[in-house]
Order: C-alpha cells, then sequence, then structure tokens
C-alpha cells in the first residue's frame, strides 16, 4: 500500500485528487489531495512501524454541507483497503482556508510498514 494507490482508489471513485501543491487558485468545486505526513516506529514492535497518510478535502466557501458529503465519500472509497490502510481514528476540525477561500477537513490513515 502506497500513496499512489491511495491516490488512484480515490480517482476512480469518482473523487477529484490533486497533488499536493498543484491547486493554487480559489476553491470552486470539492477535491482532496493526499499527503504523505511521516513513518514512526512502533514503540513496542522493533522493526515495525506506520506512514501516516492525511487526506486533505476542501469544499468551496459557502457550502459547507458539500465537504461533510466529499469526508463521507473518502472514507467509503477507502475502505475496501483495509487492512493495509487503516484510519488512525483521527478526524481533523473542519476550518476555512482563507487562501483558498474553501471549507478544510481532514482524514488520517496508518499504512503499516516494515522498517530496515
Amino acid at each position: 500500500m502506497n500513496y499512489w494507490d491511495i491516490f488512484q482508489t480515490l480517482s476512480d471513485a469518482g473523487i477529484d485528487v490533486a497533488l499536493p501543491g498543484a491547486k493554487q487558485d480559489v476553491c470552486t468545486f470539492p477535491y482532496v489531495v493526499v499527503q504523505e505526513t511521516g513513518t514512526f516506529p512502533y514503540a513496542v514492535s522493533p522493526g515495525l512501524g506506520y506512514t501516516l497518510m492525511t487526506v486533505h478535502c476542501y469544499a468551496p466557501l459557502g457550502a459547507y454541507r458539500q465537504l461533510d458529503i466529499l469526508i463521507d465519500r473518502v472514507k467509503a472509497a477507502l475502505l475496501p483497503l483495509a487492512p493495509d490502510l487503516r484510519p488512525s481514528g483521527d478526524q481533523g476540525v473542519h476550518i476555512i482556508n482563507d487562501k483558498f477561500r474553501a471549507h478544510h477537513g481532514t482524514v488520517q490513515y496508518l499504512v503499516q510498514k516494515r522498517l530496515n
């Protein structure tokens, strides 16, 4: 399981997926950005760890309900990737992103890894 598996799964589900930094303008329609946010060792399992994947969800300002719908679509699309991809249990709060004039929320997932 890697970044591109998640990217492709979301795209195949009909979700607009952008690479980090690709969107620079005001948000005019819902989309997501997948970000690999680090690999960390498990304290009690030497040689094992996880990579944290964050899915940033954006919806146009004034379309708050679309953000909730988008987050639900992301969760449903990624559910079949279990057990390789597991929700971390951390869903970020919804904020307003002034630069993109968008509602913004996050969902985080864990990908278990063997560390060398």
